[in-house]
């Protein structure tokens, strides 16, 4: 049997996997297409990974699936894609690539409010604290 933290860490490796591919096109070459894929991919799997949790801690939230719930949800990815650029920068700068090659803060909480709704119709886990489960 898995545990909850390996199927997550599973999950999220092959999302970032995926994820790298795209980018990878997309981002400035800098050195072997090896290294570049595994600066990609590091910076995929920042947001992968801490997304997920972000996300969990956000769904144990009471009444986050209605109403304005859904609006603090959405407010707490952003903000939670702003903190994952953050450390996504930080490797960035620690590989010794550009920051230039990056797009702004913003995209940041972006582009995890657009994975997460990826993930979330891909997935489509319920809240922790479902009315309709009470």
């Amino acid at each position: 049997m898995r545990t909850p933290f390996m199927r997550a860490l599973t999950r999220t490796t092959i999302a970032a996997l995926v994820l790298a591919l795209a980018l990878l096109v997309a981002l400035p070459r800098h050195g072997s297409l090896g290294s570049d894929f595994v600066d990609v991919f590091t910076l995929t799997f920042c947001f992968t990974f801490l997304g997920h949790y972000i996300d969990a801690l956000l769904r144990a939230l009471p009444g986050i699936e209605t109403g304005p719930g859904r609006l603090v949800r959405l407010a707490g990815w952003f903000a939670g894609g702003l903190w994952c650029y953050l450390v996504a920068r930080w490797l960035w700068i620690r590989y010794g690539r550009d920051l230039n090659d990056l797009p702004g803060l913003v995209w940041g909480g972006a582009f995890l409010v657009v994975l997460e709704l990826i993930m979330s119709a891909v997935s489509r886990q319920p809240s922790a604290k479902d009315p309709a489960d009470s």
